[in-house]
């Protein structure tokens, strides 16, 4: 491949990873929204399916980026710099997927400690209510009148 063609494919994979980054990111925050206003399991597995699609997208551009370098290596933002390090727009291309990829973990961190704290109250509140049929078993058994 030569070395202008080489450049444009590459900006192209750039280009499609930010869009997907960018997607993947507001799937992330509707995941937050899916469990801490809405407590609605089901879109949250709605989003996660969509996530599935991305991540998806993503390996085929990892496959892509394969089959350029010829290499199982994974950092082909960091080999593309080397080969053009004094393309400014490759640069400012490759800094967006990094800030993107950090904010897109830190949203992932944040959806997953309010999906833990979530799950630990359904937890708790289906521990209660069991104890209360529980203990209105063991009343009503002793000839209590729950009524």
């Amino acid at each position: 491949m030569q070395d202008k063609e080489l450049l444009a494919v590459a900006k192209d994979l750039i280009a499609r990873e930010i869009k997907i980054c960018r997607n993947l990111r507001s799937l992330a925050s509707r995941e937050l929204e899916a469990i801490v206003i809405d407590g609605d399991i089901d879109e949250l597995l709605r989003l996660f399916e969509k996530k599935d699609v991305l991540i998806d997208e993503l390996r085929s551009l990892v496959n892509e980026w394969q089959n350029i370098f010829e290499s199982d290596r994974v950092n082909f933002t960091g080999q593309i710099l080397e080969i053009y390090p004094d393309d400014k727009e490759l640069a400012a291309l490759v800094s967006q997927t990094h800030e993107l990829a950090g904010s897109i973990m830190q949203a992932e961190q944040e959806a997953i400690t309010e999906l833990d704290k979530y799950s630990s109250g359904l937890r708790s509140n289906m521990a209660k209510r069991v104890q209360g049929k529980n203990a209105a078993a063991s009343y009503a058994r002793m000839g209590g009148s729950i009524i």
